[in-house]
């Protein structure tokens, strides 16, 4: 009902758009019969009337250039946006001094970028192409937001032939959080997905990768994550998950209430957790080589196998009492982190590590490079945004609320894209227990 809906809409859109193109046409050719059955007229008469028929003429032609221009097949409100947009953007680049000079008949004139605006059908996104008109000036001066007025630039990027500025940017009035009053809502929004790819809002979902989550307290890292472990719980493949909480917090009771057996508070007892989950991954490696032979570049997904991750909350604090510890020790630990962020992939074993800031003195840095997700949530400093993404990147300017923030993941996302976790208006053991009840 909805697609058709749809495209009636579009029907109908098309159907004005060529009314009032063959209404112009037929208003000049009216014209010029009119000025053919008045030459009997006297010459000034003549003349007064080749003129206004002029002026209808070429107001006319500018009419159906300036629909075409801004897609009045889309619609009327699609065109009237498109232009003002278009030319507050005009209006910035002249303000920025972002244009090449040019000089024709001793005149200067300012030769403006050219711009492209491809709206979603919904009007919810779009893509804004803005030439790269290889000048010494820099696009970040140009005051873009003012011109976007609702829109929001969510990634930016240079286009692959380097012609183009291309920025992706959302309507921020629309909502792109879920809402959840009760766990089987989410799982049907889970369902909608493979047995190895996760929601986080309305627009962003991906497949199970190694991944940094970080955010200061009270940025909703820990709903972030009961919105990832129920998803998982969800699905119609076992999930194998390990819990290691050294501050021995709600993770640590939500680990004990999904898998005792592979949960772990102690520092020795979260190292013991890792070398189980590292034997596991052995063990799968063996498996998959035989699969391998029939599908050399397949994952463990391809052949069904189960997901093993391994969640680690308050790395930072695991980190600081292990830095007390013998080198041996260390370096131990640091070869079973290792092997799992630079093996796992294909195997299925991913580690997840959760913490509050990201610099190299709590998250080695070969660590924190070989993880491709990375999430950081809520109002972070700048040094946190270079830690996590590197120097360089722009983060878009945004008062993130409560679970929201920018992530970066392979495919999706290869500079920091807005994101915005779901909202669980349930209690999460009872939604656990619904789970497992159900058998998922």
């Amino acid at each position: 009902m909805f697609k058709q809906s749809k495209v009636r809409t579009q029907r109908q859109q098309n159907t004005i758009f060529l009314f009032c193109a063959y209404s112009m046409l037929s208003l000049i050719s009216f014209s010029f019969k009119l000025i053919d059955s008045q030459l009997s007229l006297g010459v000034f008469e003549q003349v007064n009337l080749i003129v206004a028929m002029s002026i209808v003429v070429i107001f006319s032609i500018h009419l159906l250039t300036w629909l075409v221009r801004n897609k009045a097949h889309k619609g009327f409100r699609h065109a009237m946006y498109h232009y003002h947009v278009l030319l507050k953007l005009r209006k910035a680049f002249l303000d920025a001094g972002y244009y090449n000079k040019r000089v024709y008949f001793n005149i200067d004139i300012a030769d403006l970028p050219k711009i492209q605006l491809l709206f979603s059908n919904e009007y919810s996104k779009a893509k804004l192409l803005i030439e790269n008109i290889n000048i010494t000036k820099d696009i970040g001066e140009v005051n873009l937001s003012f011109a976007l007025n609702n829109f929001v630039v969510d990634r930016a990027y240079l286009s692959n032939n380097e012609l183009y500025y291309v920025f992706e940017i959302y309507n921020s009035n629309i909502n792109h959080q879920f809402k959840f009053e009760n766990v089987l809502e989410l799982k049907k929004q889970s369902s909608e997905l493979n047995d190895y790819t996760l929601f986080i809002d309305k627009f962003v979902s991906m497949p199970l990768y190694g991944t940094l989550l970080v955010g200061q307290t009270g940025s909703g890292k820990t709903y972030a994550l009961y919105s990832l472990i129920l998803q998982m719980l969800s699905k119609d493949v076992a999930y194998n998950i390990f819990f290691a909480d050294p501050k021995n917090s709600s993770l640590a009771v939500l680990g004990e209430h999904i898998s005792s057996e592979n949960t772990a508070t102690d520092i020795d007892e979260i190292i013991k957790l890792l070398q189980k989950f590292n034997e596991a991954m052995e063990a799968r490696k063996k498996d998959i080589k035989k699969d391998l032979r029939s599908k050399l570049e397949a994952t463990y997904a391809d052949f069904h196998y189960e997901p093993y991750v391994f969640i680690f909350d308050e790395f930072a604090s695991f980190q600081t009492v292990l830095q007390t510890m013998e080198k041996k020790k260390r370096d131990e630990v640091m070869k079973l982190l290792s092997q799992v962020v630079l093996q796992g992939r294909q195997l299925g074993f991913f580690i997840w590590i959760v913490m509050q800031k990201s610099d190299a003195t709590l998250l080695p840095t070969n660590l924190r490079e070989n993880l491709p997700v990375k999430f950081v949530l809520g109002n972070a400093e700048k040094q946190t945004y270079t830690t996590a993404f590197g120097v360089g990147v722009d983060i878009p300017e945004k008062d993130f609320s409560l679970g929201q923030g920018v992530f970066t993941s392979p495919i999706v996302a290869s500079t920091p894209k807005i994101c915005h976790f779901s909202y669980l208006d349930f209690d999460i053991l009872d939604a656990v227990n619904l789970l497992r009840k159900d058998g998922r």
